[in-house]
Order: C-alpha cells, then structure tokens, then sequence
C-alpha cells in the first residue's frame, strides 16, 4: 500500500487539491485520447485511396502546416496565458473540440485532404500549447515544498495512464460501432465530458 502511494504521490508537501486535479485530469485524458482515436480512425480513411507517396506527403504536410501555423499564433498570444487564463482556457477547448470534429469529418472530401488535415493539426497543436500551458500553472500551486519536479511526474504518471485507458476506449468504440456517422455524432457529447472533467480538476487551481 505504501508502495502504490509513493507511486502516485509526491513524497514532500503538496496543494491538497492535488488528488482532485489528478483525478479529474486523469478523466479527461481518458476522453480526450477516446476522441482523438475516433477522429484519428476517421480522417485515415481519406487518405486510403492515395498511392504511397502522396498518403506520405499528405499526411506529413498536415503535421508542417500544423506546427508552423500554431508557432506563429502561440508567438502573439502566449503572454495571455497569464493575463486571462480562464478566457484562454476556453479558446483552446473551443479549438481542441474544432479540430477533432474536422479531423473526423475528412474522409467525406477526400480531395480536400490536406486543406482539411491542416486545419486540424493547426488547431490540435495550439490547444496542445495551451493545456500544456494551463497545467504548468496548475503544477506550480500544487507544489508547497521544492518538489515541482516530483509534482510533474507524478502528473505525468496519471495522465499517461488516462491516455493509455483513452486509446484503449476509443479502438473498442470503432469496433463495437463501425458506422463514421454515429462515430462522429458520439464525439461532441464526448467532447462536452471532457470540457466539464478538465474545468473540474482546475477548479480550485486556476478558475
């Protein structure tokens, strides 16, 4: 017993919000790695019918676009981050939600592949940014002693799991439903549960 809690828990002082932000932020990786299989399993579809080096080139353009595009936007607005976390928190949920349903809806205009797959990357790496953002402050007030980097990962720990649980979640969805159609109609409701796990594990931290 006491070994599993040193697994899981830091070992100096910390916030005493830090068992519901991991739990709740474990949740919400669970979800957002479910949506992110569904929509992954969607937009590979569109690119099946592409020869090998123009699936290659498509694939690995989206990642370029989508890079480039969230340096550029990050470079002006990361300075308010601080300023208004809770208002950029709701941006980048708005985008992380925007990219996975456009991620997903790819496969209906296979020749829009990379203009669509772009998109997503694009707004897929700027919420990236941003959660990432949002949970370094979060870290920071959770550590009460010189252990931040304990503190992170222990973080860590739980979200990888949560990722791990998410990936499995998502791969027994599109087996179990094989229709894109309902796949796609299960992610906002997805999506709506992960928003609400995530602003609960932050409650007390940063809203």
């Amino acid at each position: 017993m006491k070994f599993i809690k040193s697994f899981f828990f830091p070992s100096g002082k910390y916030n005493k919000n830090y068992t519901n932000f991991v739990k709740w932020s474990f949740l919400s990786n669970i979800l957002s790695s479910t949506q992110y299989v569904i929509s992954t399993h969607n937009m590979l579809t569109a690119i099946n019918t592409d020869t090998e080096n123009i699936r290659t080139f498509n694939y690995i353009s989206k990642d370029i676009i989508g890079q480039i595009g969230s340096i550029c936007y990050m470079s002006n607005l990361g300075k308010k981050i601080d300023k208004e976390p809770y208002k950029f928190l709701n941006y980048t949920n708005i985008m992380q939600q925007i990219s996975q349903l456009t991620m997903s809806i790819t496969y209906l205009v296979p020749s829009y592949f990379l203009l669509f797959g772009g998109l997503s990357n694009l707004l897929n790496n700027i919420s990236y940014i941003g959660f990432g953002s949002i949970n370094t402050k979060c870290i920071n007030k959770l550590s009460e002693s010189n252990n931040l980097g304990e503190i992170y990962a222990k973080v860590t720990i739980f979200n990888t799991l949560g990722s791990s649980f998410g990936l499995l979640s998502g791969l027994t969805i599109i087996t179990i439903i094989p229709d894109r159609h309902v796949q796609i109609c299960l992610l906002p409701f997805i999506g709506f549960l992960k928003i609400y796990t995530y602003n609960k594990a932050i409650k007390h931290l940063i809203l």
